[in-house]
Parts: C-alpha cells; sequence; structure tokens
C-alpha cells in the first residue's frame, strides 16, 4: 500500500511538472511567438488540452493525494498561529507552495445533442471549490470581547426623546469646579473648520467659483498674521482646483504653514465620502486618489479623520483609515438616543474595533462628537443659545442670524469677563461628557470663512476670549486655537502619562452607526434608495474603472517587460484615467451616491460619470489592443485610436446603456473579445447581440461553442433584426480571450451548436417573432416550472416567483412587490427622510402578461407591470451564474404621486427577527428587528447584499447596485426599487424627488442548503456574519462583469488570447492594480499633468467565508491564504516588493516577489510593485 501511494504521488508529480513546464512556456511574453510560429503554437495548445484532460481524468486520485498532504501538512497547526497578527507576511519557505496553476478543474463537457434544437439538453460537470479545512477556522473563531457592542446599546436602549432643557436630547449638565486645579487645567482647543460639499445646492464648479476659491484665497492671507491661527481641510477635490490656479510662492505659503502646524489636512481623501451606500473599492479610490494628490503637492501624510456629516457611521471606514496609517477620527452624525447614552457612560471616546477582528489590531481611535449638528450653536456645549452668541459672523448687521434672537456681541474690554465666563461654562459643560480634561470645540460650518471679516471677527475676538481666560489663574483652563492633530495629541499625552494608562482610559466598542436619526422618529433611512439610477451608474463606473486600472497597468507592465516603454501612450491614457479616478471619487461625497442633491447637480454627477466611463472603455480597448499585438516591440503607438468598441454603449447621462450589435454578413467572421478583470477562472454564459440568427461560435482553440438563440423584445414589439446570443465562456483570471462569431447560411447551421429558444406566452396575445422561433400559446392556469442541473425555480401563473429547489431540497421564495406611501404631516418623506403612512401595501398585479423564453442555456420569465418590468432568468451553466436566480427590475415610476415601490420576498425560513446586511461590500453585519421602533428605523442600507437565514438555508440577495432594505416579519427580506417624493423633508436641499428616470435594479437570488451547523458556528450568535464563497464570487462577477470588445476596423495580426499569467485563490479578491502617479513635468514644450510613474499599486483582500454552504459551481481552492506575487505575475514587474499602507503612503516590509505572503482573513493588504 506505501509502494503505491508513493507511486500515484510520484505520477501526481511528474505529470504536474509536465503541465507546469508547458504552462510556462506558453505563458512567454507574445512576442516569443512571431506569427509564423502560431500554427505550432496551437497544436502546442491542442496537445497540452489533451494532457489536461488525461491528467482530469485522474481528478479524484489526484485529489485524495492533496487532501492527504494537506492533512499531515496542517496537523500541528495551531488556530491561533492561523489567526495571527494581521500585518505578518511570512518570509520565503521552501515548503511553503502556492499551487495556483495546477488546481483540480472539472471542464465543461457539453453532451450529444439531438437534431431538434428546441428539444436540447445541456449537462455539465459541477465543480466545487477545494477548501483547506484550516480555512475554516476563521468563519467560526469568537471576535474579541469588547465593552460596548452596539447590538447589546441598541436592546438596552427605550429610544424615547424627553426634553433634556437646553440640550433638548439630553439633560441638564453639573459639575464641581474644583475639578480643575493648577495642575490639572481644563485644555480646550477650538478648531476652525469650514465644510466644504463637493455639489449640493450647487455643483462643485459653481461653489468653488463662488465660495470656495475664496476660503482658501483667504486662509494663505489670514492665517501667516498670527502663528496661534489654526485651520483644517478636509476636501482634496476642492485644495487641487484651487492648487491649479496659484503661483509657487502661493504654493510654498501653503506648504509652510501645514510645515508650521498651522494647516492641518484632515482625512486627505479627495471628499468626505458617504458610509452607507459606498462600496470599499470606491472609498479606497477617493481616499487614495486624496493621499497621493497630499504626497505629491505638500509632501505630507494624513494623520486624523475628520467625517462630520456622512449620514450615519460604518466601521468599515474606521478600519480602511487604520490600515492607511490614520491614528485617530472623528464622527458627527449618530443617532441622538445612542449620543445619550455614550455621553451618559462617558464613552464617546473609544476605540472602535473591527466585529470580527479576533485580536485589537484593528482598534482605532474614534471621537464622537455630543451635539445635534457640527455648527457652532452645537459645538460649545450643550445650550445652542448660548454658543450661537459666539459665533462672529452672526452679528448685528451681517445678514445671518440666531435663531434664539440673541446676537454675539463684539468681544470689547467691558464685555470680556462676563462673555468668557459665559462660554467657558459651556465649555465645562461639555467637558463633562468625556474622560479627560482636553476638549475639542469645533468652531465652523457649511463653507464658512469666505469672506475676510469673518476671519477677522473669529479669530480676533475669541483669540481676545482666550487670552483673559488663560490669564485668570482661579479659571484653571488653557484655551486656544488647534489643529485635530494639536487635540489628539494633547489627549494622548494626558491619557498616555505616567499612571495615565489610556489602554484602561477608554473603552473598546465594535457595530456601526446605522440608521442615523437626528430628531423625533425621523429616521434617515430614505437615502439608502434615493436616485438608484445614479446609485447603479455609480456601480457601473467602478467596475469600468477597475477593469481599465487593471488592464492599463498590465500594458505598462508588458512594455517594461520587453523594454518598450511607450511614456507618451501612457501618459495620455493616464489622463483620461485621472478623469475617471476623480469623477468617481468625487460621486462618493455624502451629497452624491446618496441622491441628496439638487436635480441640475445630479444632471452634473451623471454626465461626469458618463465621461469617465467613455475614458474607461477608451483605456481598455487601447490596452487590449496593444496586449494582443503581434508586434509589440515594434507597435505603433497612438493614443487617440479607436480599435474596438465594447459592447455595452452609454450614449446618454440619463439613458440606461444600449447594446451593441455585431453586424453579420455573407461569409463574415467577426472575432470578439472577451475580458475578464478578475483574478479567478470564470466560466459563465455570455449574451451578445448580433443582425443575424444564422452564425456559430468559436473560441480561441477553433472549437464549436453550443450557443442559443433569443429574440429581442423592444417595448411593444419583438425585433426582427436584432438576436441575443448566448453562449458559455471559460476565461482565465486576468485575460483576455477571443470567441469569433461566423455567419452561416440558413440552411448551414449545425442544431447541435447553434439552438433556437422557444417563446411560450401566457395571460397575453402570441408576439409576432422571426420565423426561427417558434410561439407557444399556454392557456393553463397552474403554476410552472424551469429547471437547470443546478435549480430548479417554481412561478405562480402570473409569472411571479413562488419557490426554489437547490440541491434536492425546496423552499417556498414568494416574490410580490409593495408600496409605501407618506405621511400627511408638515414633517414628511423626502431625499433624506423615509416616513411611511403605514406598512407596506402588496400591487395588485391583475392578470398579468408571462412570457417565458426557453431554451437548453438560458429560460427568462418576464411579466410587464404598471411600474415595473420584472424579468428572472435561470441559467444552466457550470459557473456561479448558474447556481441562482438574475432577476431585474426595470423601474419607472415617473408617473406616481408620493410612491416608494419595493421588492418583497417571502420564504420559509425561520430567521426571526435576525437578518443580515453588509457594509461597503466588505463586511456582514447582523442586524436586529425591533419592534419599539418604528418601521423606517428598521430599514438597513444594503450596498451588496443582504440575507435571512436558519438552521436549514439561506437565503441571500445580491445587489449590483445599493439600496435600502429590511427583513420587517420572519421569513421576509425586501429591497426598495425607487422613491418619488414630491416635497421637501426640511434637511436644506429645499426640494422632491421629481427627477425619476427608467432604471434598472439588478440582482442574484442563491438559495444555499446549509451542510453543517457546526462548520458555521452558531446562527445567530456574535454580530458578525459571512458570506459564502458562491456568495462572494457571484456578487463580483454581478460588481465586475466581463466585458466584450468588438474591432471596428482591421487591427492587425493578433494573438488569440493574454493572460496576466496566474490566479489567486478562491478567497483572496484583487481590490485593484493601480498605476500611481509622479509629479507634474514638462518634456520639451509639452506639459503633462498627470504622468505616469513607474510604481503599481496592488491591493488583495483575504474574503471572509462561511465554510457551512457548498461551495458549487467554483473551480478554484483555498490556501490558507498564501500567495505568490510571482506566479500571479510572472512576467510583469521587478523582483523588489514592499508591502505598503493601503494608501501607499507609509512602507512596510521588503521582500522579493517569490515570498509567500501569508494574508490573514478579512485583511487588506496593499504591495509596490515597479516595473522591471
Amino acid at each position: 500500500m506505501r509502494l503505491r501511494a508513493s507511486s500515484l504521488v510520484f505520477g501526481g508529480a511528474v505529470s504536474l511538472a509536465t503541465l507546469v513546464l508547458l504552462y510556462q512556456v506558453l505563458s512567454l511574453p507574445p512576442e516569443t511567438h512571431p506569427p509564423g510560429d502560431a500554427k505550432e503554437m496551437r497544436s502546442l495548445e491542442s496537445r497540452l488540452h489533451r494532457l489536461e484532460n488525461d491528467i482530469q481524468s485522474n481528478h479524484h486520485t489526484i485529489q485524495e493525494i492533496k487532501d492527504l498532504v494537506r492533512q499531515l501538512g496542517s496537523a500541528n497547526i495551531k488556530a491561533n498561529g492561523l489567526l495571527g497578527p494581521s500585518d505578518s507576511i511570512s518570509l520565503p519557505n521552501k515548503f511553503a507552495r502556492n499551487s495556483l496553476n495546477a488546481m483540480n478543474v472539472n471542464e465543461i463537457n457539453g453532451q450529444d445533442v439531438p437534431q431538434k434544437s428546441t428539444s436540447v439538453i445541456i449537462h455539465h460537470n459541477k465543480t466545487f471549490a477545494n477548501i483547506a479545512q484550516d480555512d475554516c477556522i476563521f468563519g467560526q473563531a469568537a471576535a474579541s470581547p469588547v465593552d460596548i457592542q452596539m447590538e447589546d446599546v441598541y436592546n438596552i436602549l427605550k429610544f424615547d426623546n424627553p426634553d433634556g432643557g437646553a440640550w433638548k436630547q439630553g439633560w441638564n449638565i453639573q459639575y464641581d469646579e474644583s475639578q480643575w486645579t493648577p495642575d490639572k487645567k481644563l485644555k480646550v482647543f477650538v478648531i476652525p473648520h469650514s465644510h466644504n460639499d463637493p455639489g449640493w445646492i450647487k455643483t462643485v464648479e459653481q461653489y468653488f467659483s463662488d465660495q470656495t476659491r475664496h476660503i482658501l484665497d483667504n486662509m494663505v492671507q489670514k492665517l501667516p498674521q498670527d502663528q496661534r491661527r489654526k485651520f483644517i481641510w478636509a476636501e482634496m477635490s476642492y485644495l487641487s482646483m484651487w492648487w491649479d490656479q496659484q503661483p509657487e510662492s502661493v504654493k510654498e505659503a501653503v506648504r509652510n504653514l501645514a510645515d508650521r502646524g498651522q494647516l492641518e489636512i484632515v482625512t486627505g481623501g479627495w471628499v468626505m465620502n458617504d458610509e452607507a451606500n459606498t462600496h470599499y473599492f470606491a472609498m479606497m479610490e477617493q481616499m487614495v486618489e486624496g493621499h497621493e494628490w497630499v504626497r505629491i503637492n505638500l509632501g505630507i501624510k494624513p494623520n486624523n479623520g475628520w467625517s462630520i456629516d456622512p449620514f450615519g457611521m460604518t466601521p468599515t471606514m474606521a478600519y480602511l483609515l487604520k490600515r492607511m496609517g490614520l491614528e485617530n477620527m472623528l464622527i458627527q452624525r449618530v443617532h441622538y438616543s445612542v449620543k445619550k447614552h455614550l455621553a451618559r457612560e462617558k464613552s464617546l471616546e473609544f476605540k472602535w474595533r473591527q466585529i470580527w477582528d479576533t485580536g485589537s489590531s484593528t482598534d482605532m481611535f474614534c471621537h464622537m462628537m455630543p451635539f445635534y449638528s457640527y455648527d457652532i450653536p452645537h459645538t460649545c456645549g450643550p445650550d445652542p443659545k448660548i454658543c450661537c452668541q459666539f459665533d462672529f459672523l452672526r452679528m448685528s448687521g451681517s445678514g445671518v442670524t440666531c435663531p434664539w434672537r440673541v446676537p454675539p456681541q463684539p468681544i470689547t474690554s467691558y464685555n470680556l469677563k462676563s462673555r468668557a465666563e459665559l462660554l467657558l461654562d459651556q465649555y465645562r459643560k461639555k467637558a463633562q461628557l468625556y474622560r479627560s480634561n482636553v476638549l475639542l470645540v469645533p468652531l465652523g460650518d457649511d463653507f464658512r470663512y469666505v469672506r475676510a471679516e469673518e476671519w477677522d471677527n473669529q479669530y480676533t475676538n475669541y483669540q481676545k476670549l482666550f487670552d483673559y481666560m488663560n490669564s485668570r489663574e482661579d479659571l484653571h483652563v488653557q484655551a486656544q486655537f488647534g489643529t485635530l492633530a494639536d487635540y489628539f495629541r494633547a489627549l494622548h499625552e494626558e491619557t498616555d502619562s505616567p499612571g495615565g494608562d489610556e489602554q484602561g482610559v477608554f473603552p473598546t466598542l465594535s457595530g456601526d452607526f446605522f440608521t442615523y436619526a437626528d430628531r423625533d422618529d425621523h429616521y434617515w433611512s430614505g437615502y439608502y434608495t434615493t436616485r438608484p439610477f445614479h446609485k447603479g451608474l455609480d456601480r457601473i463606473l467602478e467596475g469600468y474603472l477597475r477593469a481599465a486600472e487593471v488592464l492599463y497597468s498590465s500594458m505598462l507592465g508588458s512594455q517594461s517587460a520587453v523594454n518598450t516603454p511607450m511614456p507618451e501612450l501612457a501618459n495620455l491614457l493616464m489622463s483620461r484615467l485621472v478623469v475617471a479616478r476623480r469623477n468617481l471619487a468625487l460621486f462618493q461625497h455624502h451629497d452624491g451616491i446618496t441622491g441628496t442633491a439638487k436635480d441640475h447637480v445630479v444632471v452634473d454627477y451623471a454626465k461626469k460619470m458618463l465621461e469617465s466611463i467613455h475614458n474607461c472603455q477608451h483605456v481598455i480597448q487601447q490596452a487590449a489592443h496593444y496586449l494582443l499585438s503581434f508586434e509589440q516591440r515594434s507597435y505603433n503607438a497612438n493614443a487617440g485610436s479607436v480599435y474596438y468598441e465594447l459592447s455595452e454603449k452609454f450614449l446618454e447621462h440619463n439613458k440606461l446603456a444600449s447594446h451593441m450589435i455585431v453586424a453579420l454578413r455573407d461569409g463574415s467572421s467577426v472575432p470578439i473579445v472577451i475580458y475578464n478583470p478578475l483574478a479567478q477562472r470564470r466560466q459563465e454564459l455570455f449574451t451578445i447581440r448580433t443582425s443575424s440568427p444564422y452564425l456559430e461560435i468559436i473560441d480561441s482553440k477553433e472549437k464549436t461553442v453550443p450557443c442559443q438563440v433569443d429574440p429581442v423584445f423592444l417595448k411593444s414589439e419583438v425585433s426582427q433584426t436584432m438576436f441575443d446570443i448566448t453562449f458559455l465562456v471559460d476565461v482565465p483570471a486576468v485575460s483576455l480571450m477571443t470567441y469569433t462569431i461566423k455567419a452561416r447560411e440558413p440552411g448551414t447551421v449545425n442544431p447541435k451548436t447553434v439552438m433556437f429558444s422557444d417563446v411560450i406566452v401566457r395571460h397575453t396575445g402570441a408576439p409576432a417573432v422571426p420565423s426561427v422561433f417558434s410561439v407557444i400559446e399556454e392557456k393553463d392556469t397552474n403554476p410552472f416550472s424551469v429547471q437547470t442541473d443546478q435549480v430548479e425555480a417554481t412561478f405562480t401563473s402570473n409569472g411571479l416567483l413562488q419557490a426554489v429547489t437547490t440541491q434536492g431540497q425546496t423552499i417556498p421564495v414568494s416574490l410580490e412587490f409593495v408600496k409605501y406611501g407618506v405621511k400627511n404631516n408638515r414633517e414628511t418623506s423626502g431625499a433624506y427622510l423615509f416616513l411611511p403612512d403605514k406598512e407596506a401595501v402588496p400591487v395588485d398585479i391583475g392578470r398579468a402578461g408571462v412570457m417565458l423564453v426557453k431554451g437548453p442555456l438560458m429560460s427568462t420569465v418576464s411579466i410587464q407591470l404598471k411600474n415595473v418590468h420584472h424579468v428572472v432568468k435561470i441559467k444552466n451553466s457550470p459557473g456561479v451564474d448558474g447556481i441562482g436566480l438574475d432577476i431585474s427590475n426595470h423601474v419607472d415610476i415617473t408617473a406616481e404621486h408620493n410612491f416608494e415601490f419595493a421588492m418583497r420576498l417571502n420564504t420559509g425560513i425561520k430567521n426571526d427577527n435576525i437578518f443580515y446586511t453588509d457594509l461597503n461590500g466588505f463586511q456582514i453585519i447582523k442586524r436586529v428587528r425591533y419592534a419599539k421602533l418604528p418601521l423606517q428605523a428598521n430599514y438597513y442600507p444594503i450596498p451588496s447584499q443582504a440575507f435571512i437565514q436558519d438552521k436549514d438555508f439561506r437565503l441571500s440577495l445580491l445587489s449590483a447596485q445599493p439600496l435600502g432594505g429590511a427583513s420587517l416579519q420572519s421569513g421576509q427580506l425586501e429591497i426598495m426599487m425607487d422613491r418619488r417624493l414630491n416635497q421637501d423633508d426640511n434637511r436644506g436641499l429645499g426640494q422632491g424627488v421629481l427627477d425619476n428616470l427608467h432604471t434598472s435594479n439588478n440582482f442574484r437570488l442563491l438559495v444555499e442548503p446549509r451542510i453543517s451547523t457546526k462548520e458555521s458556528g452558531p446562527a445567530h450568535d456574535g454580530p458578525a456574519a459571512f458570506p459564502s464563497l458562491v456568495a462572494h464570487a457571484a456578487t463580483n462577477t454581478l460588481l465586475y462583469p466581463v466585458y466584450s470588445l468588438i474591432p471596428v476596423s482591421k487591427v492587425g495580426p493578433m494573438h488569440s488570447s493574454w493572460s496576466v499569467g496566474g490566479e489567486l485563490p478562491c478567497d483572496v479578491h484583487m481590490v485593484n492594480l493601480r498605476t500611481m502617479l509622479d509629479p507634474p513635468s514638462t518634456t520639451g514644450s509639452q506639459r503633462m499633468q498627470h504622468p505616469a510613474s513607474k510604481t503599481t499599486s496592488l491591493t488583495l483582500h483575504r474574503l471572509g467565508f462561511d465554510c457551512g454552504l457548498k461551495s458549487q459551481g467554483l473551480s478554484c481552492s483555498t490556501n490558507g491564504g498564501k500567495v505568490r506575487l510571482s506566479e500571479v505575475f510572472p512576467n510583469m514587474f521587478s523582483e523588489q516588493v514592499h508591502q505598503m499602507s493601503l494608501s501607499m503612503l507609509y512602507e512596510g516590509v521588503d521582500m522579493t516577489k517569490s515570498y509567500t505572503l501569508s494574508l490573514q482573513p478579512m485583511e487588506l493588504y496593499t504591495f509596490r510593485l515597479l516595473l522591471s
């Protein structure tokens, strides 16, 4: 037996070595395969393919060997070793191997198909991810205990709102003056700031012209007049616009102000991003864009976060700031009851820990502001009537008044004592809410310090007050202007001093701060859905930008590898990328992606995003042309050339994308390049639109690929000249793969490989379809089903989902549409607020016409209702797209009045009052439905997914766009589609939401039976949960689809495929591969504003996942988070690699590309790669 096992191991090793050798030969740079060798290369590829099939026949044997080796190798690994420090990176280890290119993959084999295409049945071999046993430990491990768990806080709060007196949402604060002494003074830091929204009531350009440029002009003039003056600035978008207009002398003056500590750049992001609807990719992107600008132009590194206006707070932001190297952060908009509770406990300053952290490495020090707003009346202390008297913009005659009708007084020798004591009383009361004698007092509001007079009035009057307070030794106070850095430095000095022991001073806290309410039952859960068209456009742009970044960086890497850099091409394309980066970053603003800006501002955002998509498409086709070109060494670069068009066409800023039509003429062949931007192999169905149904699909190995031909339904008819062609694509990680569409004569189409779908209609007349399709009118009123190898969906006679069967188990899943009205009170729903009049009412669909387009690869069920065209697709695919159901709701509520429209799933899952939503696409948090809270308070943001579960099933709804949702009853999950509100909700916007557009909301529904409760841990225990590997992969395919490129002219001799080289494990996601910028430069007479550098930023995310759900539809493996970059990028980038902070400001471990990295679950890592 021992001899047989060793022989098997040896044989398997030889076979695998042969594969690797052949793979490396094929992976040499394209220039090593001249056109004359194309036939030999295709022959070699064919032999390799046969060899792969031979090895595949021994799949089970090799799998058993791998499992045995893994068990032996991991026998002595302790759990705490696996869950070690998040920053650990393993050194080179001759025993550490990453078998990225030797995975067990079941090839797809279509069965023979009969002559009659409508009866064709295609079966696929099922594939499952190969999961290392130890990789399940993290999902089962309990997070480290914290002092404050936000779920516990919600459980004990009454959420009442008694009148607290001067502090309406608090209480009458008392203090003992003896707590301060000459040796224990109250240190007050007053922090002047100006909150500049990059778009809200005005566009970013209008605000800049009218206000922001004057603020910054005055800053440079006024701060140097007294070195005690301080100022902070948060929005790099505005600072960059102003910077570009300044002479070098002014730029140097700003650098000096920063060096002296008078000016602090806080957070350093391009904008102050929303925290509910944003995806962590875009959150990182806007931060990296800002930090890169700061590094290049100011040479500084932001250290403190400042987030005063986003409407609710996510721990994802705390994590990103922590891993970017920041040390402290400040937040403001948190539910008033939560603020009051934390204030009573003196816990408004805490160490914010991630809900999944098994240690404390993610702890981020956070200061929460205690009162209603960040404006001056609500920041000096608990009494806004008094604080407003110290906003010296509002002095009599200024045109700006205090609502409490007591204006500020200029500080003179006559009133100095009384005014100083009045203000100090507020400072002392505010200090009672915190644990130290260091007090933070912001001094600013929206677009403040525009005029020179305000700078003079605020700084001069406050300095008089400070001088007086500090001169009175009996007051035991030290007051001054400060920055966030000044405040946090003094705070940590006090609490870290001998005997201070900061570790015991501040509590640890985990959880999030949604859903936000600023008063009464006014929950800000409306903006989770407002303007869903633009929320969807945001995600589309994110996908295009990431795809362009990855392919552009690959192009530069390939150019460097063959020693033919093309700086002019690189820089011109980089200029397009920078526009896209900055426009995406701009829309992450908390009045952008939230949908809470004026109509004309929303149009401006949309036009910017449209331009950015066009730029990304241009970069993608340029990079693809280079990477596929035979002539890379002598490549004739022209940055303006259009070689390909992408099949998805975005023509107007307010219209959904249209499909490019591949024109097929007699005997013509059109190569279609499929681009997979993800770092894992993908097998999924792909659809392209053609002008003819008579064709065949040929892959890059010249094999015919089975395809399905469907009719194209227009608004009221079926097209006679357009056809949707669906076929299975198999594309390696980060690759370009060519499929050719060949036109055929009608009589020569092979029914085994070209299959025409059947059109089945119910409750409606038969449409006039092209003659290649058959139409069946069904009078049956019974439910009907559509089935594949992986899933069966049952529908009511009206075409709405009724049940789902998967892995042999059936669960009721009843889909319906519901609507909400608005309250008739003075306070009502608007862009921000969701204030429904009552529980939702089901939408009466009547006897809707049902259309079933049925085929062997895909079946589509669609119904047209008053406000929505509802489409469900069931795909017969071996990939993750074949595991669930694709749902598209094409929503149009423009004819409605005060109308909120939602999709609801009623299931048999017994989830009680527990459900789960994601935070920023980064992590999953448990939600509890509270009967003590109104309906709108139980709505939460769903940036990318939500699920409900019990001991038997999990039902996940994956979303391609951010929306709001809830589980309002056990077994129920609903998600809002669109909102149309006729009035303002009194939060400053000054209008309703009446610019609704025809919107497409796209989802994937997964029903996953549990295979083991042991492996997935207790069903409802702890605040963190994890998606399955399938859900991770399915979400990524929604957000980062494959793209198709269609040549617009002759593109010259091209390779049929290109790939980056290797792929990542199932549980490691390549977040981005981003080329960084060099400082602006001048070459000859040409000024390059955004030259590309030789530095590339690679960000990886090791995903946390639930092992208690099958990993079906995946053809990858997990291996303990081990990654070797030399296997992922064998032909690109130099050997030198540096670990960096997430935004590339701080250097970490130095290593080589061949090192085996050890990535910890849930963590993000960034590496600096250099062109070779």
